[in-house]
């Protein structure tokens, strides 16, 4: 336990654990210290010199941010000592700082400007001219650097050192002359590159989407939680004149997003006001849609549904969906399926058959306090971004080891170790006391091998923590509130299968897209799909399922509707309307409510459901991969004994929804490739940037670019899965596939 130590800090006395720095401790009686290179996350740099303070029997000012705290220290923050001092920090940070506050997107939330106000003077001694340098360098796809600004802080390099460990921002040159670069020369790529801008006190580093948007003080702002990933980072969301113009994370949010967000949860908000999205009920007709009003489509919905039990009985109904729902609209979805009959349901829609971890699930902090991370499956790199930052912590600064089991290799920037078999685990395992497994939820296999594994480990008293980092925001919720199959009922391959056969008369799909995400593939849920007589479809977008429905339903977004999702360790997220809706459109929970009223069923009272859907998820028995929850396992290859095996991988701006829509992040969407080892590609004649045809048997992905990746498995080829322009939901991890040159660009 560390030592208390007690001090004096303008006059008021406190106690604090030893190691404090002086900065800190001012905060816990309401003083603050300014800063500018200092940042909670970050720890002490000692750069800016902003944060002087007076501490008696010392002769010179000291800086608080690096200056630990002391028994019987006393401490001044404020006199006129401490101001002669940071007045002379300000004067020097401001020489060659242009006086362009009116046109600076930092303008009202600017730490310079204030600071300077405070404690600057009123005007500059300098009588030469202000040394001048570039403006509006594009460092990036989300990024404009504006040099003349930067006062050198150092926050945005040592955030992507030390929270990223991707060592891609540097300052090059020195003295005025230095500059925020990248160590490559390339543009500054990551996925957490929106975090800088948020950390940059001035204005150097600004967001490409929010550039001479609006100012602070013409926001209204609502606190809400990200419904883009199952990790649910808590975010603000900045609106202005009916248009979301910027989210920014939550630097209270420690349990969930440790205070950061990744870029797909921060830019990905264009779709909002795309002109593309459904705004009124869309009914087919011949081969073509046409509006509707929605008393006339929910009476069409009702019809359909009882023509369907009508000619076959409720058997020939199913309803898939709720992983991209509200806590709140899957009850209401559950419930109205439920008292019609109807017992086909699934929210599984893509590859990922499981979201609860079981009894032994851990909370964000035990993954961060893990000795051993073992991630079975896809990474969390590219399902979970700011859980993948957890593991980058825990390797990075409290030496905990990260292993890959499979095909993939770790996708983040710390070190990992690859292996193929569980048996390779046996030696890491030893001696470790915290170990944490990440499942992808997709091989059913894998997420029994590691139950095998943490059963083993917790019987000679290892304490094991796991989670299921998956495809789906809300494939906790769906899984807990009941969208599964009961009683014989069918789950979404079976569904598929049993349209094939002309079993299935009527279908739902909420939020979904099972054509370019189930693991039968493309052609046969198209196939399956033209077969059914009835197919509604809520969403936001004619994606390519909505494409095939009969009914479309226009949606609301995660930033149009209240209400509550479950985050990947259980735990209710609140979500908060910041956004007023296109008119014309429902939430899916409106939708359900209005179904049940036309076919006479009761739903919960809105108190019931608020407590349905904001109660912690009740205690499972089960483990990774139960039989029970986990359904027909997702197909999966034999491993071949030679040549080239495939991986699926995910990417978080893949997906033919709301990162497809948005025109905005065009330039963060991936492009399809075939991503190889250096050796792979030398044993097969290719280099980066040649054009190749992916082969499996009689199914191909065409124009993909090659991509050498000194981190990728030997002999495995990686392509992404969910785009629309190269979908590969019909192939399977681990078949033989083979590589054919198509255009060689021999691009360096």
């Amino acid at each position: 336990m560390a030592k208390n130590i007690t001090l004096t800090i303008d006059g008021t006395s406190l106690t604090v654990p030893e190691g404090t720095l002086l900065v800190e401790a001012a905060k816990t009686i309401a003083t603050d210290v300014p800063v500018y290179c200092y940042h909670p996350k970050l720890g002490p740099a000692g750069l800016c010199r902003i944060c002087l303070v007076e501490v008696e029997k010392t002769p010179k000012l000291q800086i608080a941010c690096n200056t630990a705290v002391a028994d019987g220290m006393v401490v001044h923050t404020y006199g006129q000592k401490v101001e002669d001092g940071r007045r002379a920090v300000m004067e020097f940070l401001l020489l060659n700082h242009p006086l362009d506050c009116p046109i600076c997107d930092k303008g009202g939330e600017c730490d310079l400007q204030d600071f300077s106000m405070a404690y600057g003077q009123g005007a500059s001694r300098l009588g030469d001219p202000k040394a001048k340098k570039p403006k509006a360098i594009d460092l990036g796809p989300t990024i404009v650097l504006d040099d003349e600004r930067c006062i050198v802080c150092q926050r945005c390099s040592r955030f992507d050192e030390l929270i990223t460990g991707e060592c891609s921002l540097v300052v090059k040159d020195r003295g005025q002359r230095d500059v925020i670069a990248t160590a490559t020369g390339k543009p500054y790529v990551s996925n957490f590159s929106g975090n800088v801008t948020e950390l940059c006190p001035v204005g150097a580093l600004t967001s490409k989407t929010y550039r001479f948007k609006s100012r602070p003080w013409d926001n209204v702002r609502t606190a809400t939680g990200c419904a883009q990933c199952s990790v649910g980072c808590g975010m603000n969301v900045d609106e202005r004149h009916g248009a979301i113009l910027r989210t920014m994370s939550e630097p209270h949010d420690d349990a969930r997003s440790d205070g950061w967000l990744c870029d797909r949860g921060r830019y990905n908000i264009g779709f909002y006001d795309d002109p593309r999205r459904i705004t009124s009920p869309l009914l087919r007709r011949g081969g073509e849609f046409i509006q509707i009003g929605w008393d006339d489509a929910i009476g069409l919905w009702a019809d359909g549904l009882r023509e369907a039990v009508a000619a076959a009985g409720t058997g020939a109904i199913g309803a898939i969906g709720g992983g991209r729902l509200l806590n709140e609209e899957i009850v209401l979805l559950e419930c109205t399926m439920r008292g019609f009959g109807v017992k086909n349901l699934d929210w599984r829609a893509g590859r990922q058959r499981q979201a609860s971890p079981g009894v032994r699930g851990g909370s964000y902090a035990d993954l961060e306090n893990a000795q051993l991370i073992v991630a079975f499956g896809r990474p969390p790199s590219q399902t979970a971004p700011v859980l993948d930052l957890r593991i980058r912590k825990a390797v990075a600064h409290r030496g905990a080891h990260y292993v890959t089991v499979g095909a993939h290799a770790g996708g983040s920037a710390v070190p990992s170790s690859n292996v193929a078999h569980t048996s390779g685990l046996a030696s890491l395992l030893e001696g470790a006391q915290r170990v944490a497994f990440v499942w992808d939820g997709i091989d059913v296999q894998a997420g029994s091998d590691a139950a095998g594994l943490m059963d083993a480990l917790h019987a000679r008293g290892v304490a094991v923590f796991g989670y299921v980092a998956g495809e789906q925001p809300n494939a906790r919720g769906a899984e807990a509130l009941g969208m599964l199959p009961r009683d014989g009922g069918l789950d979404s391959g079976a569904m598929i299968a049993a349209a094939l056969d002309g079993k299935l008369r009527a279908l739902g799909l909420f939020g979904v897209n099972p054509v370019l995400h189930h693991p039968l593939g493309e052609r046969a849920v198209r196939d399956a799909f033209e077969r059914i007589g009835f197919i509604v479809a809520t969403e936001l977008f004619l994606t390519e399922t909505a494409a095939l429905a009969h009914l479309v339903l226009p949606a609301r977004g995660a930033f149009e509707k209240s209400g509550h999702t479950y985050d990947l360790a259980g735990d209710p997220i609140a979500i908060a309307a910041a956004h007023a809706p296109p008119e014309g459109t429902l939430s899916d929970g409106e939708m359900f409510v209005a179904l049940a009223s036309e076919l006479a069923i009761d739903v919960p009272t809105p108190d019931a459901l608020h407590a349905a859907a904001s109660a912690p998820v009740p205690a499972s028995a089960q483990h990774f991969a139960d039989s029970a929850s986990a359904g027909a396992e997702t197909p999966r290859a034999a491993e071949p004994a030679g040549g080239l095996r495939l991986a699926l991988a995910s990417h978080i701006f893949a997906g033919g929804g709301t990162s497809y829509f948005d025109d905005s992040i065009r330039a963060l969407r991936p492009e399809p490739s075939a991503t190889i080892a250096p050796a792979t590609a030398a044993a097969n004649g290719l280099r980066a940037g040649d054009r190749v045809r992916l082969v499996a048997g009689e199914r191909e992905l065409r124009d993909l670019l090659v991509v050498v990746d000194e981190h990728a498995v030997p002999d495995v080829v990686v392509a992404v899965d969910g785009l629309p322009s190269a979908p590969a939901n019909g192939f399977a991890d681990g078949e033989p596939v083979r590589l054919e040159a198509l255009v060689i660009t021999g691009a360096v």
